[in-house]
């Protein structure tokens, strides 16, 4: 029995899937099965029910598979106490947001491959809901996101910074003054991200709360998009305040605060919780060092 044996079988039960998990340990599926199969053999039981669709513990397995995340976690600890940080190697998936990838991702980027060359980043640029899944489907190792509503305590969360939203529009639209009554607000489409997004279900809540009776919703997946949409006058929307400063003190957008104002939205770094792995909390360090959503490369 060797730990390769043990953290194949661990990420395959985890994840209930061998592709998964060979994505996950940057491994062949072939050579995953076959350090399962060699475990199975040395423990003399079968970890997995075989089925064409699924991938189901055993009894057996159920037993071992808690013993497996201990001594991962030992082999973690274990090598925390070799004289500090290691660099970090191997492939890296991850997901990020469109603002996120807009701003300091890559000062983020250049900082990882200054500390950690050997390591290979695959990144994933998708709304936070789907970055979520991917997460807890093991498809990518971890995610910069807004915070969801509800919590989760399968994945480990640090926070990175909190920002303030307001309402724009093109100056053609709206001329420019402090706030936005609820009564003008209804009076011009609105729009938003796809459903997916944190920002249109922290949105709809807001609306929902404060009785905003919308006139038309123009549904859009794409951050850039939705800034050249209200850029052109084609309705308002609510955007990150810092990341847009610039284009309103061009006069391309007006900005607004509104009365109930609209809330403010955490984004944050999460992985898994039982990835005993180093690389979530090192680069969730890194990224709290280089987040800065003002920054504006993409405009």
């Amino acid at each position: 029995m060797t730990l390769k044996q043990l953290e194949a079988f661990y990420w395959a039960a985890t994840l209930s899937s061998f592709s998964a998990a060979s994505g996950r340990l940057n491994v062949t599926q072939s050579t995953l099965s076959k350090r399962v199969a060699e475990l199975e053999s040395s423990l003399g039981v079968s970890l997995f029910a075989r089925s064409a669709n699924r991938t189901i513990l055993t009894e057996h397995g159920q037993l071992v598979l808690e013993k497996a995340q201990q001594m991962l976690v030992m082999e973690a600890d274990i090598k925390s106490l070799h004289g500090g940080p290691q660099p970090l190697r191997g492939t890296c998936r991850f997901g990020i947001s469109e603002l996120t990838a807009l701003t300091w991702f890559p000062k983020f980027v250049s900082r990882i491959n200054e500390l950690h060359p050997q390591l290979l980043l695959e990144p994933y640029v998708d709304l936070g809901s789907a970055l979520e899944k991917k997460l807890m489907r093991g498809e990518i190792d971890f995610a910069i996101l807004p915070k969801t509503s509800s919590g989760n305590t399968m994945l480990s969360t640090v926070a990175l910074a909190t920002l303030d939203f307001a309402w724009m529009a093109s100056p053609r639209r709206i001329a420019a003054k402090d706030e936005l009554t609820i009564e003008e607000i209804e009076q011009h489409p609105i729009i938003v991200m796809t459903s997916e997004s944190r920002l249109t279900e922290s949105f709809h809540q807001w609306s929902s709360q404060h009785n905003v009776t919308v006139r038309r919703v123009l549904a859009c997946n794409s951050l850039s998009a939705i800034v050249g949409l209200t850029v052109a006058d084609v309705g308002i929307s609510f955007l990150p305040r810092r990341f847009l400063e610039p284009m309103v003190q061009q006069g391309k957008l007006s900005a607004f605060q509104s009365n109930p104002s609209l809330p403010a939205i955490e984004y944050c770094f999460r992985w898994r919780a039982d990835d005993t792995r180093t690389l979530g909390p090192t680069l969730a360090q890194l990224a709290l060092e280089e987040v800065d959503y003002s920054l504006t490369y993409g405009f």
